[in-house]
């Protein structure tokens, strides 16, 4: 296994290539699942988007212009971003987003061989059809793990109506508990399928990626044995499986050997779990399939029954080892979904919901001089966690929700420590084979109603999201951000001001200050959205208790009263009838009681 680190060290010596690309952004009409055509958005009047492919230690340089109606961003998910930072394109943390109208240029360093991918982070576009694979090469790996080519399967979940209608719906009132509404299909390489012809005694490295909004997917080849070589970007120590499943934003390589003859074609299965939607229509397609050609003449071999295997991210093992550290620095982020104050249901972090600040976070990191330290200035409900320099920090995830969160860092690949239903016990020990060389990758999916534990050394100053990706959560607000080592990039960071202010201007941002875009603390008219229902004790429900306590005595002590009245009546009545009987004279009792 280590032969292949020390030939990646010599490849980190050749020289790299330069990959532009030129991008206009705009509408396009498709009709992916063959069952509608709806506006998606492409590039250069196309869509799918041509898949960006390159070497470990190219650079890759996008020159996007916006012809959307709405403002557009980028992300290179999975890439570290060190150094360049700006270019990570989280709208209102280290990106102002571009405007329609307006061009930006986007530098990607491809530091570490792998598969990622490159899509929109602004609200909603990239299950609009804003996303395409970027792959990382090294010349190395097919003579490492001894394949003759590799093959690319998109996964998705399609939507016929734009994210952004299917958004206001999800946030309106008659939806309180935050449903997530189902898709009407699924696509594989964003398409009815694909065709991957294989030659007899061949091996094959298949690259899967997850683009999906929200769904979870299951991949199986039929009588294929499927090795586990990569997830997110971290190669790994090969693993046999039956099949892979993948959450939004992960990604995965397998290998295959292709039989010795080539007397039937076999299918390759993408299946996406029904248990991740709330309601699952009897429309829903939920099996797709992709081919594996052997022969353009020969039938395809039954469908085979595969069992979803779900192995733990504990259970996979790094190539490059980096041994387990104690933590210097232990954060917890509580996710849940609630309805607030205003009647929509959100997302929260820490009991906050994610509101974009007026200024990006970067640009306050940058502009705060030492108060960039203290969390306060960077809004009431940007969920800021402040990070020091060049520490193990380790990260709880406790789910409090019923739904699972694919949980994504940016800036980072991190340990994965814990994995688990329930609540986090902090008092359990570090399993001990995770000491080792624990597992890494960039997107975790924590059960519902159960934690997850991770961990990263803080190298990468910058402001770095940490999300679910589960697209319709994101967007109604379940996201922090890390403030990484804010005085320390301070000193390494020359931010090109005079080539953002009219970009960010028009985009809606202010370059200085805090959230508000104030100095100092004075956070007047940093934004605010919604919050918590608070259903503690307030000023008008003690008033409300008091005189409710009040009425009951009131009403408490008339009963009483009234009933002593009637007592006393009635004994009177009993008196005066035992002295009639006393007398004799009972004529009179009698007509009484007539």
């Amino acid at each position: 296994m280590r032969s292949l680190l020390s030939i990646l060290g010599v490849l980190e010596l050749v020289s790299s290539a330069t990959i532009e690309l030129n991008w206009d952004i705009g509408y396009v009409n498709a009709n992916p699942d063959g069952l509608f055509t709806r506006r998606v958005i492409g590039v250069n009047g196309k869509w799918p988007i041509d898949p960006i492919i390159g070497s470990i230690g190219d650079r890759v340089i996008v020159h996007a212009h916006n012809s959307l109606d709405v403002k557009t961003s980028l992300h290179g998910h999975g890439l570290p971003f060190k150094n360049t930072q700006i270019y990570d394109g989280a709208v209102s943390v280290n990106h102002c987003g571009i405007p329609p109208g307006y061009n930006y240029t986007y530098t990607l360093d491809l530091p570490e061989s792998g598969t990622y991918w490159f899509h929109s982070h602004s609200m909603g576009q990239y299950p609009d059809g804003l996303r395409t694979p970027l792959l990382v090469k090294d010349e190395t790996e097919p003579v490492f793990y001894k394949y003759s080519d590799d093959f690319l399967l998109t996964l998705s979940d399609w939507y016929h109506t734009p994210a952004s209608v299917l958004m206001e719906t999800m946030i309106g009132p008659l939806n309180p508990g935050g449903s997530e509404p189902t898709p009407e299909s699924g696509i594989l390489n964003d398409g009815r399928g694909g065709e991957f012809r294989v030659t007899p005694g061949e091996t094959y490295r298949i690259r899967l990626i997850n683009t999906s909004t929200m769904a979870v997917w299951h991949v199986s080849v039929d009588e294929h044995d499927m090795t586990l070589i990569e997830v997110d970007g971290v190669h790994i120590q090969p693993k046999k499986l039956n099949s892979i499943e993948l959450s939004p934003a992960q990604r995965a390589s397998f290998l295959i050997t292709a039989k010795d003859t080539a007397d039937m074609n076999y299918y390759i299965h993408a299946q996406m779990d029904p248990d991740y939607f709330d309601v699952v229509p009897d429309t829903l397609q939920l099996d797709y399939t992709a081919s594996l050609l052997y022969n353009d003449g020969t039938t395809f071999a039954p469908a085979s029954k595969h069992s979803w295997d779900t192995v733990s991210d504990l259970d996979l093992v790094p190539l490059h080892e980096l041994p387990y550290q104690e933590p210097e620095e232990t954060h917890v982020l509580v996710s849940d979904i609630m309805q607030m104050d205003d009647g929509s249901a959100r997302g929260l972090i820490n009991g906050v919901t994610f509101v974009p600040p007026k200024v990006p976070t970067i640009l306050s990191m940058l502009t705060t001089g030492d108060l960039a330290t203290n969390p306060e200035i960077y809004g009431p409900q940007s969920n800021p966690v402040v990070l020091g320099l060049n520490k193990t920090v380790r990260v709880v995830i406790a789910n409090k929700h019923l739904d699972a969160h694919p949980f994504h860092v940016h800036g980072h690949k991190f340990q994965v420590l814990a994995l688990d239903e329930g609540e986090y016990d902090p008092s359990k020990p570090v399993s001990a084979h995770l000491t080792q060389n624990p597992s890494r990758r960039d997107t975790v999916n924590v059960p519902g109603f159960g934690h997850a534990v991770i961990q990263f050394y803080t190298d990468n100053p910058g402001a770095w999201p940490v999300h679910c990706h589960n697209n319709w959560h994101m967007m109604f607000g379940m996201m922090a951000v890390f403030i990484e080592a804010p005085l320390q990039l301070q000193k390494t960071l020359a931010f090109p001001f005079d080539t953002h202010n009219d970009i960010c201007g028009a985009a809606g941002f202010m370059m200085s200050g805090n959230a508000a875009g104030n100095e100092g603390l004075d956070l007047t008219g940093a934004p605010y959205g919604p919050r918590m229902i608070d259903y503690g004790f307030h000023a008008k429900g003690i008033i409300a208790l008091v005189f409710c306590i009040i009425s009951a005595i009131l009403g408490t002590a008339s009963i009483i009263y009234y009933s002593r009245a009637l007592i006393k009546a009635f004994d009177a009545q009993q008196a005066e009838q035992r002295s009639l009987l006393v007398t004799g004279d009972s004529d009179e009792l009698s007509e009484d009681e007539s």
